[in-house]
């Protein structure tokens, strides 16, 4: 976690990065309260909501308030851009999209899209909002990429003093965690900024039939978990469209032969399987050490709303080692030629967005808001989505980069760190090689420090 100090110093790179998102805010002031919202969500805050940010960074409560809640900034723009800046320093051809949802426990009713559901997060049944959000992994890197809000079917009934207070916009319709989820996955294909080739996500969004024909439709591979009684066929089924009877509309559906194979579980699949099938494969180096599993995987062919679906992958995980090894089991329309150790690595990637959802809560502030406006929550986690990236390149840049042994008369970073020997002190964490120019009129000012 950055210091107050380290904030200070990194100040000039938050400006940079800031002025990325200029476009953004259509007025100086929101320019200026938006920078010093996503600083003020860094600093070392227990709880960052939006009275306790404004005592810390200097700024009018009722101000800050109007500029989450009410200012007519485009949050959205701030998530192109976002993806943008994503896609230069952490992109690559073999990117990820990862798909998950989280919960915000709420104890009031005016919250937009608050109501008694169930949260994976809390574990059970309570009153709370659920946002579905889009991370983006690489083996550069991982961040939160874009969010939704989940509004219950309730909330679309006659309209009443909830749903005003709420500001929900005019024009909105109910969707399904999977079409907010499919909704994202199609707006950062089209947008064409972050480079990616696979889909990843837990059963809860796997199971669907009609995610896993989207992300295919897009020409992307998927490796999403499912249910150990998810169906498929083993084998190739005989099914053939039968003859008509000479009355009446011929039939246009296949259907199975007599004799055809028949569909089984992917867990009764991978039970077949010889022992010999498992590998062992490192998936990454994680805080507490590396995460090894044992994998194995069998070519099948889909069902799909009980018809056949595509040829795929039945990929299967379980720990190494002792005697009660919980089995995963994945589904992938990856091709033959794809190894399993890749794999591998796809599936086990949804860490990446649980870190990710840990450290923007405990850290950043994404779930301290307590505005009730649908805008407002919007804006504030995207505010924090910026946060959160910014942190991951500031930590990206300090990685591996601290010397054994520091000697007098070298350059530090932020926070007493010993910055990278050859590097000039005045570049050491430049995030945004184009800076933005000053406005026209405006002659350039030091940073304001942001705790006196």
């Amino acid at each position: 976690m950055l210091t107050e100090d380290d904030l200070n110093e990194l100040l000039p790179e938050l400006e940079s990065f800031h002025a990325r998102f200029g476009r953004c805010f259509p007025r100086s002031e929101s320019r200026r309260w938006g920078q010093r919202y996503v600083a003020g969500l860094m600093l070392p805050i227990e709880r960052k909501n939006v009275e306790n940010l404004a005592e810390r960074i200097g700024a009018p409560t009722r101000r800050l308030q109007q500029f989450v809640s009410e200012s007519p900034w485009d949050d959205d723009g701030c998530i192109e851009e976002l993806q943008r800046l994503v896609g230069e320093e952490i992109g690559e051809a073999g990117g990820v999209l990862v798909i998950d949802d989280t919960g915000f426990a709420k104890k009031g009713k005016h919250s937009a899209g608050v109501g008694r559901q169930y949260s994976g997060t809390l574990g059970r049944v309570d009153n709370c909002q659920i946002g579905v959000f889009l991370g983006y992994a690489s083996k550069r890197g991982h961040t939160l990429v874009d969010r939704r809000l989940y509004l219950m079917e309730g909330w679309f009934g006659e309209p009443g003093r909830e749903s005003a207070r709420a500001g929900l916009p005019g024009g909105i319709e109910f969707m399904t965690k999977l079409e907010l989820a499919r909704e994202m996955v199609w707006a950062a294909t089209e947008a064409g900024d972050l480079t990616y080739r696979w889909v990843t996500a837990d059963a809860g969004y796997g199971e669907s039939h009609d995610l896993r024909r989207e992300v295919a439709k897009l020409g992307r591979w998927y490796c999403f978990e499912v249910r150990a009684q998810a169906e498929v066929w083993s084998e190739d089924p005989d099914w053939q469209v039968p003859p008509g009877s000479g009355r009446g509309r011929p039939p246009s559906r296949p259907r199975p032969e007599p004799g055809s194979a028949k569909s089984c579980t992917v867990s009764e699949v991978v039970a077949a399987l010889p022992e010999r099938a498992w590998v062992r494969h490192r998936v990454t180096e994680g805080a507490k050490g590396p995460r090894e599993y044992e994998f194995a995987r069998v070519r099948v062919v889909e069902k799909w709303h009980k018809r056949i679906g595509p040829e795929a992958w039945v990929m299967a995980r379980r720990g190494v080692g002792g005697e009660k090894r919980e089995v995963k089991y994945y589904l992938s329309n990856a091709p033959e030629r794809v190894s399993l150790r890749e794999m591998a690595w796809v599936g086990c990637l949804r860490w990446t967005i649980e870190e990710n959802f840990e450290l923007a809560k405990g850290e950043l502030g994404l779930d301290h808001y307590e505005v009730t406006k649908h805008r407002g929550w919007y804006h504030h986690v995207t505010l924090a989505l910026m946060a959160l990236a910014f942190l991951k390149l500031v930590q990206r840049g300090w990685a591996g980069k601290k010397p054994a042994r520091q000697r007098a008369g070298d350059p530090s970073t932020p926070g007493g760190r010993p910055a990278p020997r050859g590097v000039e002190p005045s570049r050491r964490h430049r995030l945004v090689p184009r800076p933005a120019a000053p406005e026209a009129g405006c002659s350039a000012q030091p940073p304001t420090p942001l705790v006196a």
